[in-house]
């Protein structure tokens, strides 16, 4: 049978470690493994590893979206996904004089 490396004595200074601000690549060179191994057993151990970005702060429902500007020489065109792509107008598929 393999020995697992992750003992508890390791992730106890681990954690102390990545409380530190210690970065993976770091608490791995100390560790003796490799900054995979790391990331990977702060995932599983998500209670006792915080994040360490903050959460992306959405804008307040009330917020109104900013507006389009109208290029006289540009067209939006909605892909096959639904997508609005903004391209350069061309007269004998518009329609339009430029």
């Amino acid at each position: 049978m393999t020995s697992f490396f992750w003992t508890e004595d390791k992730i106890t200074s681990a954690e102390k470690l990545w409380a530190d601000g210690i970065s993976a690549r770091e608490i791995a060179e100390r560790i003796g493994s490799t900054k995979n191994t790391v990331i990977n057993m702060a995932g599983r151990h998500r209670d006792r590893f915080p994040a360490r970005q903050v959460a992306r702060i959405s804008l307040p429902e009330d917020a109104t979206p900013a507006q389009r500007i109208n290029h006289a020489d540009r067209v939006i065109r909605v892909t096959f996904s639904g997508a609005e792509v903004t391209l350069p107008r061309v007269v004998f598929i518009d329609g339009a004089a430029i």
